[in-house]
């Protein structure tokens, strides 16, 4: 703690106290010291530094932790409490004295004890000296700067014409004009300035004549699909290095359909010894199998190559291998009469060259392949004898063959060109059909001819470009089946009368006498047989006259009552085998239909007793009804055995009957076929969906209004009597 000072001391005094502890830490004695800061050595330093501040004017103060005097130049003022600032670790401000003048003030704490020390200077004594201070240095840069202006204005002339010429040099390169030479001139930095942009200058220069080769090269490889003419662009530039030779070679098939022998390469040269290391162009694609460049500035050494005796040595070559997708088509290589060491650029720009010639390589590998495919497909759209046409996205005829053309001349004068055909409606809505997939339609010519067509759509990168049609005459098929139905109505018509008398008699046969119980099992089964070949003939006379479009009576129908019919007409037979019968019909919103309600009848009845006879008892079947744009589509469901997927596609077709083993169910085979008929005669179709063990679904779409012409001119019976049948 801080004491008073003794007398004639200009400083405070600072006393000690410790105390000292045995070894139960209880105090025993007290150690008490005393210093006077005004000769202690270990604070004159600070003292005198203190005192200088008198020299100045000014005043410096030391204070302890609880803001006394210890040192002040007046030492009336000693233990007296600071009045000024003393809170801060160091800052300077500027305050007013007592005297009211300005003065600058200092304050900073002392390091290791809580000390403060205080300066402060009149603000004139601080002007003044920093005044003193940068006089001198003032002077001295005024002085630097003059010596400067003077040096540069010397100088600056000479300095300021060379980096005019350099800048004008660089214009000139930037703008592209490299023909003009930068002279070097002395060493300094100017000199290898100039030296510098003379070295770019010619790099530059070189660059650009390379690139300009290598577009050069680029466009001619781009302009010809030839390879003679495409790589003639590539020879001329490798020249243009020194080379006494240049040697393109394809291995055998390299290109498809050009090579007459396997084993014969391909070979295109220039150059004044163009031929004359001709010798060495198998030893070199060797070698560039195993390795995509070879580079000799002398040939022997190292000996990759064997030259047979007085044979033309070459005294350099390069060799770069062509590539196509990691498959070796060739080799480019270069003889040179003088020996010379390649530079990396040379190197870089001989295999660009390469990379363009395996590039019109592929070009024309490309174009042959596909014109080897156009020529087959030439040869066989012109050796065919069925039409093919094929249109753009638009519907215009691109390509016709000639079987196509004879086809659509209609026995006038023959057409000449695709564009001329003009084909029928039905033909072009086919061939603007959008939905994918193979589409069919029978097509009638005006020369008689019936023909088959079927069109699909061709993609490219999953875009519909073009759609091809293949028609096939069925005129013949058409006439055989036309002469089969008529057979076998007329054949089926002469059978009615007999089979009446046959039925009639085997019936009288009771009347005429009496007969045992065989006799009678006996006539049973005739008459049943009679019976089912009626109803056979029956069936054919009714299928025959719906293929032939007679009695086609068209009303407006309710389709709910046609379903409630059929499912009456049925009732009996399903109550027999414990089937379920039910309908799925909308409670509103379903339309009349344009139909005739016989037919479509014997349709829907058709469909319920196959359903009935192929599902087991207790099952269930189910009529719905439903509309889907201008169509309304009936469907009869079973949970039955099901169709297996090989049988489905000849289900409607007459005849046609799935075999079951050990099903005893039969029949004609016609009542599908008739199913069929009738939804295609109401301009409709008929399909099935199926699974084995799961059921089938049998449908029938049809127009809710028919087409107007395909509407009958006379008028026929109703409806005609047509038997159920698988």
């Amino acid at each position: 703690y801080s004491a008073p000072p003794q007398s004639g001391e200009d400083a405070a005094q600072i006393s000690f106290i410790a105390a000292l502890q045995d070894d139960s830490n209880i105090t025993q004695r007290v150690l008490i010291g005393r210093t006077s800061l005004s000769v202690n050595p270990m604070t004159q330093s600070l003292l005198s530094i203190l005192r200088s501040m008198i020299t100045y004017e000014g005043e410096g103060i030391l204070l302890d932790e609880n803001g006394l005097i210890l040192f002040h130049p007046q030492t009336s003022r000693l233990m007296e409490a600071y009045g000024g600032r003393a809170d801060v670790r160091e800052t300077l401000f500027d305050e007013t004295a007592p005297d009211g003048t300005r003065r600058l003030v200092y304050i900073k704490s002392a390091r290791g004890r809580p000390w403060t020390i205080v300066l402060s200077l009149p603000a004139r004594q601080a002007q003044q000296l920093a005044i003193n201070i940068a006089a001198p240095i003032l002077i001295a840069m005024v002085v630097l700067v003059g010596a400067a202006v003077v040096y540069f204005r010397y100088n600056l002339g000479k300095i300021t014409s060379s980096l005019q010429l350099l800048a004008e040099q660089a214009t000139s390169i930037a703008q592209g004009r490299l023909d003009k030479v930068v002279e070097a001139k002395g060493e300094d930095e100017e000199g290898r300035l100039r030296t510098a942009f003379e070295t770019m200058r010619l790099s530059l220069k070189m660059r650009l004549d390379e690139l300009n080769r290598l577009l050069w090269v680029s466009q001619g490889v781009a302009s010809s699909l030839d390879l003679k003419q495409a790589v003639r662009p590539v020879l001329e530039a490798a020249l243009s290095v020194g080379a006494a030779s240049v040697r393109i070679v394809l291995t055998p098939g390299a290109l498809p359909g050009l090579d007459a022998e396997e084993s014969r390469l391909t070979c295109y040269a220039d150059g004044h010894a163009a031929q004359l290391y001709a010798d060495l162009d198998e030893q070199i694609l060797t070698v560039c199998r195993q390795q995509e460049r070879i580079v000799l500035s002398h040939p022997f050494r190292p000996r990759l190559l064997t030259y047979p005796p007085h044979a033309p040595i070459p005294e350099s070559l390069v060799a770069v291998a062509l590539k196509l997708e990691n498959e070796m088509v060739g080799v480019l290589w270069l003889a040179f009469d003088i020996g010379r060491s390649f530079s990396e650029e040379e190197i870089r720009f001989i295999t660009t060259l390469a990379g363009q010639t395996a590039l019109a390589v592929a070009n024309a590998r490309h174009f042959l392949t596909a014109e080897i495919g156009r020529k087959r497909l030439e040869a066989i759209l012109t050796s065919t004898s069925d039409p093919i046409l094929v249109t753009d996205p638009k519907g215009q005829v691109s390509l016709a063959n000639p079987a196509a053309l004879r086809a659509f001349s209609g026995g006038k004068e023959l057409i000449t060109s695709p564009k001329q055909i003009r084909l029928p409606q039905e033909l072009s809505e086919l061939m603007r059909a959008t939905n994918e997939g193979v589409h069919s339609i029978e097509l009638p010519l005006p020369d008689g001819k019936i023909y088959s067509a079927t069109a699909s759509t061709v993609y490219a990168e999953g875009r519909a470009v073009n759609r091809v049609c293949f028609l096939r005459d069925i005129t013949h098929f058409k006439q055989l089946d036309a002469l089969k139905s008529e057979f076998v109505a007329n054949v089926s018509h002469d059978l009615r009368a007999p089979l009446t008398l046959m039925r009639g008699y085997a019936t009288m046969l009771e009347m005429a006498g009496s007969l045992n119980e065989h006799q009678l099992g006996y006539v049973h089964k005739i008459v049943l047989s009679v019976e089912n070949m009626t109803r056979l003939v029956n069936n054919l006379l009714d299928l025959g006259r719906i293929e032939a479009g007679v009695g086609l009576q068209l009303e407006l129908v309710t389709p709910k009552d046609l379903v409630e019919k059929a499912l009456n007409d049925v009732q009996l037979q399903a109550t027999q085998k414990r089937i379920q019968l039910s309908a799925d019909l909308p409670t509103e919103g379903l339309p009349l239909i344009e139909a005739d309600s016989a037919l479509l009848n014997q349709a829907l009845h058709n469909l319920l007793d196959n359903a009935i006879k192929f599902t087991e008892a207790g099952g269930k079947v189910q009529v719905g009804v439903r509309v889907k744009g201008d169509q309304l589509i009936f469907a009869v469901r079973d949970n039955g055995i099901g169709i297996a997927p090989l049988d489905q596609p000849r289900l409607f077709d007459k005849f046609y009957r799935v075999k079951r083993p050990g099903s005893k169910s039969g029949g004609s085979g016609l009542g599908l076929a008739i199913v069929k008929s009738v939804a295609e005669r109401h301009n409709g179709r008929a399909w099935v969906e199926s699974q084995l063990g799961r059921g089938s679904t049998f449908y029938i779409s049809l127009p809710i209004r028919q087409p107007r012409e395909s509407q009958p001119s006379a008028a026929g019976s109703g409806g005609a009597a047509v038997s159920a049948g698988d």
